[in-house]
């Protein structure tokens, strides 16, 4: 179960505490769906900081996050971005303030990779395989070298095991390459069941955005599932449901090979390709993921807007950079009801080393080709920004 939890009082029913590596989406779903969230991350990106309180970590994450807490209001806890990898924390957290979220024993069993891949294959779905000891790995098979407790595709790194020698270490795991076409499914659990939300196209390790190897890119979608892709998302949806009992919003990673839905992890939290559904279909998860815990509807969905195909990627440093004044999204209002071209909007002069993200651009259009025709415009210009082919040039 997703724990025990007490509903705020009476005229405290509307502030929300938002903690994770970065919260602006998260915070800008929580605006639309009428909450007041007050946040603790690690970039306080000007977006954020002029929509909502802002408290930066600047030492230990995600430790600190211990210690900012106890200047927060006496409100729910939201968490995203990395910390479903840290159920000591979380654990802490449930004594201090009412979580509205996965943890405990049912976020333990859905981060159980080969747990979750044996209750799978027993239902007939599709999973890669996952070695842990070197007798057991196939020199003629790909592998992901992952970490245990990351996020955001930090720290895979491609393994052949014909070339290099597997490494015992606990913090990893190695899973087989599947090839295919990379995507995001969102579902949203309740006490009585789950509605699979929507999927999306997701990309990593996009060279053109300066991501190196598995990195998190982006998001576009959404996109139409063929009926053997829904029947497995539904019946994976359904094992979730029964055998976890999760509640609230919920993603899993998968690869599309030949309609066969691979899945390859679950992020048991608000994700960042939700952010581009909610967009895409006008919609609001956050209101769904509240009305799970008990809470009643504050705003209603936005009516959807043509175009409905949204882009989103994040841009990061190619070399190190210093944030110009004149950059593009200077003009752009950050409000979280407008669409906008930038976000996660880093402060003018502002160092950011290079690998770092440094802003997520968005694209709106009638269709994928053309949504990701814009996204490397949008690119092109921050290439120039940043005069990336000048300064290959000159170090050629």
């Amino acid at each position: 179960m997703a724990g025990m939890f007490t509903l705020p009082l009476k005229g405290d029913n509307t502030t929300l505490t938002l903690i994770g590596a970065s919260v602006r989406a998260l915070a800008f779903s929580c605006i639309r769906a009428g909450y007041k969230p007050w946040c603790i991350d690690l970039y306080a990106d000007e977006d954020l900081t002029k929509n909502c309180p802002t408290t930066l970590i600047t030492k230990s994450f995600p430790n600190e996050i211990a210690d900012l807490i106890k200047a927060a209001p006496i409100a729910p806890i939201l968490y995203t971005g990395g910390l479903e990898n840290h159920s000591a924390l979380l654990h802490f957290l449930t004594a201090q303030r009412t979580i509205l979220g996965i943890t405990g024993s049912t976020l333990y069993n859905l981060r159980n990779i080969p747990g979750f891949y044996n209750l799978l294959k027993s239902k007939q779905i599709n999973t890669p395989t996952i070695i842990t000891s070197t007798k057991d790995l196939n020199k003629e098979t790909s592998y992901l070298r992952k970490p245990k407790y990351r996020s955001g595709g930090l720290g895979i790194k491609p393994f052949d095991p014909s070339k290099q020698t597997m490494v015992d270490d606990a913090d990893f795991y190695y899973q087989e390459f599947i090839k295919g076409e990379s995507r995001s499914a969102i579902f949203c659990f309740t006490e009585s069941g789950f509605e699979l939300l929507g999927t999306n196209i997701q990309s990593s390790g996009t060279q053109s955005l300066h991501a190196s190897d598995f990195l998190y890119s982006g998001n576009m979608g959404p996109v139409k599932p063929c009926n053997s892709e829904i029947k497995e998302l539904q019946t994976i949806g359904e094992i979730i449901s029964s055998n976890y009992r999760p509640r609230g919003l919920l993603g899993m990673d998968y690869i599309l090979n030949e309609s066969r839905v691979y899945p390859l992890e679950i992020n048991p939290r608000y994700t960042a390709s939700m952010e581009v559904l909610e967009l895409a279909l006008g919609q609001n998860f956050i209101t769904k993921h509240m009305q799970a815990f008990g809470f009643k509807t504050i705003c209603e969905n936005p009516a959807r807007t043509e175009p409905s195909v949204i882009g989103k990627a994040i841009y990061y440093a190619p070399h190190d950079v210093l944030i110009p004044e004149d950059a593009p999204w200077v003009s752009i209002e950050a409000n979280p009801q407008l669409f906008s071209p930038f976000a996660d909007i880093p402060r003018a002069n502002s160092a950011i080393d290079k690998g770092s993200p440094v802003v997520t651009i968005f694209a709106k259009a009638d269709s994928l080709t053309e949504v990701e025709v814009q996204l490397k415009k949008l690119t092109s210009q921050l290439d120039s920004l940043f005069h990336v082919g000048t300064l290959q040039n000159n170090l050629v």
